[in-house]
């Protein structure tokens, strides 16, 4: 796909909608490829909206996307600057997140939570903001999932037309109370395969939480081959599906990382993993390392990035 595409408001009005790009109620399809997503399509509409050349609806479309960030930071729980990560200095940039809210009920009702609170018991845990049902949930016993004035993820299951009773323990981001939420389910098998494997896939995002949150750091090249073998040995623990998916997608980030890293400063991938200490890697390991940043680059860049990016990866020297 061309990267010229991105540059059709047309295009991007039908392809660009949230809904198309993000499901939050369902963890399974990964961080990366979603936030990545985000990320590009709005740094793609905003300059389409900053050349004049769209009509309003994509300015409503860039306000839409930049809420969504917002969302994603606490949903998913990553550091976020709007400057750092966009381009847009955080003061316009919250200002097109505001104008979006006052087009919406439901999202002007998280963004208070998430900043004022004017709606909410501030700081009140037992006032909570529902969510929504979990599509996965059906029967007769549903999962309900909501934001608590304290920020925190919450979860409650209970039959049809029984009185609301919300679990007292709370989550720092959503996929956690999903997986915590799942495991009460459990045997229904929607998520892991029994309960050894919902406690597996609970104990594992929290080991992912901090790279999660680490997402787009910028990191130097020693750092980054430290990192790289920390991930791996995170993933050859993982005994959940869960687990697995989120640390293959970890480690072939920092891959891509360490190959764009290596490529900026001019050097071989194998020089890069010597800076770091790792004089004993073979060239088996520079081959995994550079087959992982393709692998990053195809499942989670967007398509309009992903030329680009593919053809950075063929630079890097072995």
């Amino acid at each position: 796909m061309s990267e010229t595409i991105g540059c059709d408001a047309s295009w991007h009005l039908t392809h660009s909608q949230p809904p198309l790009l993000v499901d939050y109620f369902d963890p399974g399809r990964g961080f990366a490829g979603q936030i990545n997503m985000l990320v590009s399509r709005f740094q793609t509409v905003q300059a389409v909206c900053q050349g004049g050349e769209g009509p309003v609806r994509l300015t409503e479309l860039r306000n839409e996307l930049a809420f969504h960030l917002v969302k994603m930071s606490r949903w998913w729980g990553f550091d976020f600057c709007p400057l750092g990560l966009t381009g847009v200095r955080n003061p316009l940039f919250m200002s097109y997140v505001k104008a979006h809210a006052a087009r919406s009920i439901e999202d002007e009702a998280l963004l208070d939570l998430f900043t004022m609170q004017q709606h909410m018991h501030a700081g009140d845990p037992g006032h909570i903001l529902v969510l929504g049902k979990d599509p996965g949930s059906t029967g007769a016993l549903s999962i309900f999932y909501g934001l608590d004035g304290q920020k925190s993820f919450r979860f409650t299951t209970g039959a049809k037309g029984a009185t609301i009773e919300w679990r007292r323990h709370s989550y720092p981001d959503f996929v956690s109370a999903w997986l915590a939420a799942w495991t009460c389910h459990c045997p229904a098998g929607h998520v892991c395969a029994n309960m050894r494997e919902h406690l597996a896939a609970e104990r594992e995002h929290g080991w992912a939480q901090s790279w999660h949150r680490r997402h787009f750091h910028r990191t130097g090249g020693n750092l980054l081959v430290r990192l790289y073998l920390d991930a791996m040995s995170q993933l050859s623990a993982c005994q959940s599906r869960f687990g697995r998916a989120e640390f293959e997608s970890i480690v072939n980030a920092i891959a891509f990382k360490m190959v764009r890293h290596a490529v900026e400063r001019r050097i071989s991938l194998a020089a890069l993993l010597e800076e770091g200490g790792s004089r004993q890697m073979s060239q088996r390991v520079v081959a995994v390392v550079r087959q992982r940043a393709r692998l990053y680059v195809g499942r989670s860049i967007d398509s309009l990035q992903r030329p680009k990016l593919a053809a950075l990866i063929e630079q890097c020297l072995p």
